[in-house]
């Protein structure tokens, strides 16, 4: 049954480490999903007419290209590699679609396009979330954080949580904590 290719979301290794080993993507799929659920409950989403489970769906999904393309880590010296790995991923977009079962193919590829294109407020707001996530991630982990700097952070993440005021207002708090804890004098 091609539906057991999603189990394999449990065992990519991600680049980034829980504890002594590597996290799975399922792993950050979830946390960000718990992450969106917490922003989203405290917005007007109506207002700002979010659809929930939109947001909800693009994350679940946006990360089972890693089952054939991998993961490569966001980091000062490798930004060049994050090229080559949307490559990498819409390559293994278009193969994944053809191997999942009826009718999860056509909407993991659908909602992975929606995720990677940032046209709609949930795919930019998922994008939003899936930074955050992975930086937050990262505070267990203070010695990874060799060669980061705050303006490193803002160049590639600021540019994500700039529509959302809870999660732009977060980011700086974040940044802040990073300063005053010392995460940037690696």
């Amino acid at each position: 049954m091609n539906f057991r290719l999603f189990e394999k979301l449990k065992s990519v290794e991600r680049s980034a480490i829980v504890g002594l080993r590597h996290e799975s993507p399922a792993e950050h799929s979830w946390c960000c999903l718990m992450l969106a659920d917490f922003f989203l409950s405290r917005m007007d989403v109506k207002k700002r007419k979010i659809d929930r489970l939109r947001v909800y769906e693009l994350l679940m999904y946006h990360d089972v290209v890693e089952i054939l393309a991998g993961d490569t880590q966001l980091h000062p010296n490798n930004v060049d590699a994050r090229k080559k790995k949307e490559v990498e991923e819409q390559d293994a977009a278009n193969v994944l679609k053809e191997k999942l079962p009826v009718p999860l193919g056509e909407k993991f590829f659908d909602l992975f396009q929606e995720f990677e294109s940032q046209k709609t407020v949930e795919s930019r707001f998922a994008k939003a979330i899936d930074k955050t996530e992975a930086e937050i991630h990262e505070l267990d982990y203070k010695e990874r954080w060799k060669g980061w700097t705050p303006e490193f952070l803002i160049k590639v993440k600021g540019p994500f949580v700039e529509e959302f005021p809870e999660l732009k207002k977060a980011f700086y708090e974040l940044l802040e904590y990073e300063k005053i804890e010392g995460y940037f004098d690696k």
